[in-house]
C-alpha cells in the first residue's frame, strides 16, 4: 500500500530543524506546491512550521496542470485563507509576476526594513530549486549568489541536501533561500500517495512503473466519467473539438472506459457532488466502469512491444510516465476539486 510509505528520511529530519532555526530570521515563506496536485503536495509537517509566518503558496508547474481548473483551486485554497498564485519557472512573464508579487508585499508590509530575508519550502521535485534559479535570474542579480552557484536541480526527489541563499532583490536586499524538499512523514491515503508519485515526489521504483500508469489511467478515467453525459454511449474525450487529434494517453484513457462493459458505463458511478474527502472510494468504485487492461494494451500497441517480454514493457512504462510528467500527453490536474 502506498499509503504505508514512509520517505521521512534522516536527512530530512535535519532538515526541518534547520528550517525551524532559519525561520526565526525570515521575513516571508514560499511554500512550493506542484500545481497539478496542489492539495496532495501541501505537507502538514511544514504547515506547523510556517503557519505564523507571511506566505505565499506558489502553484509550480502550472504549465503541465489544466489551465480550466486553475481558478477553482484558486477559490478553493481563498476558503482556506490563503494566498496563492500560479507559476511556472520555464515561463519568464510567470517569474517576473512572482517576483513583483514578493517584492510588492514585502515592501508593504516592512516598507523600512533593510534587507528581507525569503524561504522556499515544499515536498521533494516540486520544483524549488528551478524556481529560485528562475527568480534569480530574472531579477538580473545571477552575480550575487552567496553559496557560489546555482540552487542543485533535477528530476530526482531529494536531489537538494543543504541550505542555500540567493540575492534576489534590491531596495531593499531580499534574499531567498533554498531548502530540500521535506516529504510528508507518512502518507495520509493511498490515492495521495499515488499522486504523489504520478507527480515525481517519490521516486518510481518505490511504487512500481507498471503499477504508477495503470492508476494514472485510472485516475483520468475517473474524469472523463464525471464529464460524460447521461446518455452518450461511447466516451469522447471532454471538451475536445471534432476533429482534434488526441494524445496517446487519452486514447489509452477512452480505450479503458470504451472496453468496460455497457452496463458499467450505463451506470454512471460517479456524480459531480462527490466530495473531495471521497475522492479515494470513489476512484475505487472506478474499477468498475474502467477496463485499465484495454488502456494499457493501447500503450503496448502504439509502441509496439510485445507483452510477454517485461524489460520492453518496463520501458514502455517509463516512456509513458516522462510524457505525463514533461506535458507530452497534454495539461492535467490529478487532484478532486469537488
Amino acid at each position: 500500500m502506498v499509503s504505508k510509505i514512509s520517505w521521512f528520511g534522516g536527512h530530512m529530519a535535519r532538515t526541518v530543524r534547520e528550517l525551524q532555526d532559519r525561520l526565526r530570521m525570515v521575513d516571508m515563506v514560499l511554500e512550493v506546491r506542484d500545481a497539478r496536485i496542489p492539495f496532495s503536495s501541501a505537507n502538514p509537517e511544514l504547515e506547523k512550521l510556517v503557519r505564523l509566518k507571511r506566505r505565499l503558496l506558489v502553484l509550480n508547474k502550472a504549465d503541465l496542470a489544466a489551465p480550466d481548473k486553475q481558478q477553482a483551486v484558486l477559490y478553493r485554497l481563498e476558503e482556506q485563507k490563503l494566498q496563492a498564485l500560479f507559476t511556472s519557472s520555464q515561463k519568464r512573464g510567470s517569474i517576473q509576476k512572482l517576483l513583483q508579487a514578493v517584492t510588492s508585499r514585502l515592501q508593504q508590509d516592512k516598507p523600512k526594513a533593510d534587507m528581507l530575508m525569503i524561504m522556499a519550502v515544499g515536498i521533494p521535485n516540486s520544483g524549488k530549486s528551478s524556481l529560485i534559479n528562475a527568480l534569480r535570474h530574472a531579477a538580473k542579480l545571477g552575480k550575487h549568489s552567496s553559496s557560489g552557484g546555482k540552487a542543485a536541480t533535477g528530476a530526482t526527489p531529494g536531489l537538494t541536501r543543504h541550505i542555500a541563499g540567493f540575492q534576489v532583490g534590491e531596495r531593499p536586499t531580499a534574499f531567498l533561500m533554498d531548502t530540500p524538499g521535506v516529504m510528508l512523514p507518512n502518507v495520509p491515503n493511498e490515492q495521495t500517495g499515488m499522486r504523489l508519485a504520478l507527480t515525481g515526489a517519490v521516486k518510481d521504483s518505490i511504487v512500481g512503473e507498471e503499477r504508477l500508469v495503470r492508476h494514472l489511467l485510472l485516475e483520468l478515467a475517473h474524469q472523463a466519467l464525471q464529464s460524460k453525459g447521461a446518455n452518450q454511449k461511447r466516451m469522447q474525450w471532454p471538451g475536445m473539438a471534432e476533429g482534434e487529434k488526441m494524445s496517446l494517453l487519452q486514447e489509452a484513457v477512452l480505450s479503458a472506459v470504451n472496453a468496460a462493459s455497457p452496463a458499467a458505463s450505463d451506470s454512471h458511478a460517479f456524480s459531480s457532488e462527490v466530495r473531495h474527502d471521497d475522492s479515494t472510494t470513489a476512484l475505487h468504485s472506478s474499477q468498475n466502469d474502467v477496463d485499465v487492461d484495454a488502456g494499457m494494451a493501447t500503450f503496448h500497441l502504439a509502441m509496439k512491444q510485445n507483452t510477454l517480454d517485461q524489460d520492453r514493457l518496463s520501458a514502455v512504462y517509463r516512456k509513458v510516465l516522462v510524457a505525463y510528467r514533461t506535458g507530452d500527453f497534454g495539461r492535467y490536474t490529478l487532484d478532486s476539486l469537488t
